[in-house]
């Protein structure tokens, strides 16, 4: 099993995220409700790679919480200091992050992120056994925003 530090975990994360700049946004609610949907949908792809089943982790729920209600204020998509997060939340090893934008629920976001080959890396990394998931809802911008954290 291959071991991704950091720097390799934020390279994977950064890439295929598109930016949208917009104005600061008022957040109306942020919610980690769907995590437990989140892993099980992807739980069943990774099973079908053969890989391990993933499981909601309230501490990685806390971590896609901050950046989630981040990129919802901010109006566009950006990983920020990812790593620095991470440390935060006390998250060591491999990690990985994919946010999103618009998606009504999480089957619709968890089936864009498999159509995008950077961000289904992420969610097929091997060393992956733990999410969080959050989604922020906004006044404007793309109105609803997601962030999946997944970890060793």
């Amino acid at each position: 099993m291959r071991t991704l530090g950091f720097a390799a975990a934020l390279m994977l994360a950064l890439a295929g995220c598109s930016t949208t700049p917009d104005e600061a946004h008022r957040v109306a609610s942020v919610s980690t409700a769907d995590a437990s949907e989140a892993a099980r949908l992807i739980s069943s792809y990774r099973a079908s790679r053969g890989l391990p089943p993933v499981a909601v982790d309230s501490q990685l729920n806390k971590a896609a919480e901050e950046q989630a209600r981040a990129v919802a204020v901010a109006g566009r998509l950006s990983h920020g200091a990812f790593m620095s997060r991470m440390a935060r939340f006390g998250v060591g090893g491999a990690a990985a992050e994919n946010i999103a934008g618009g998606q009504k629920n999480v089957a619709a976001v968890v089936a864009g992120w498999k159509a995008s080959p950077r961000h289904d890396e992420n969610l097929l990394m091997p060393e992956a056994r733990r999410i969080g998931l959050a989604r922020a809802d906004a006044d404007g911008g793309f109105g609803r925003y997601w962030a999946l954290v997944l970890a060793e």
